[in-house]
């Protein structure tokens, strides 16, 4: 008799983020990644808006999801700071109540420096499309606040603009001049089951 076939067992993946921006940005950038990594089977995904929740207060968000069976939990914040000490503080009040309820093994903590908008701009390619113009020199990075440097180079920066250039957003141009997207491409590999990853992969996501 025929065995049945079995089924490789779905992975449920959940995201944690700040707000709309966040959202729109972070699952673009996933479906890409689960794209060229090619799981097995298609991972189940929910994206949390955490709207002003404390800090301290996400793991109770993540108990909740561990009902509905999710697995695995990326909680990416915006920093605010380029600051090494005040980024390990906002960090350590996501992590310190995770580690009272032994959850922290299922969770990476991802700090945005200073904000989402610098994944963005690490993608000089994506941005030159989705203005359709090239530049001159470098992108002006140093400039301004990162939403402020979008702003100005792409019209705008509400949600007409983030789909635009998120459409064209590329993760393996991104990785090497962005170390905390770089964390956010081995967090979510990891979640989809990847067994290691090159030595020249495992890297801190660094602030400065």
């Amino acid at each position: 008799m025929r065995k049945p076939v079995e089924h490789p067992a779905q992975r449920k993946i959940a995201f944690l983020v700040d707000g709309d921006k966040e959202k729109l940005l972070v699952e673009a950038l996933a479906r890409k990644v689960i794209e060229r990594h090619r799981p097995a089977s298609q991972p189940g995904l929910v994206t949390i808006r955490l709207a002003g929740t404390p800090r301290e207060g996400v793991f109770s968000l993540v108990e909740v999801l561990l009902t509905q069976d999710y697995q695995r939990f990326l909680i990416l914040f915006n920093t605010g700071s380029t600051s090494r000490r005040r980024i390990a503080y906002m960090a350590s009040e996501i992590h310190e109540p995770l580690v009272r309820v032994r959850l922290e093994d299922k969770v990476s903590i991802i700090p945005l420096v200073p904000s989402i908008e610098s994944w963005v701009l690490a993608d000089e390619e994506a941005l030159a499309r989705a203005a359709g113009r090239r530049w001159t020199g470098d992108v002006p990075h140093e400039q301004g606040r990162p939403e402020d440097v979008l702003r100005e180079l792409l019209g705008g920066w509400g949600p007409r603009e983030q789909k635009r250039v998120a459409r064209y957003l590329d993760p393996e141009r991104m990785r090497g001049k962005d170390k905390s997207f770089d964390a956010f491409v081995r967090a979510l590999q990891l979640a989809l089951g990847a067994r290691h990853l090159p030595v020249s992969e495992e890297r801190e996501p660094a602030v400065t």
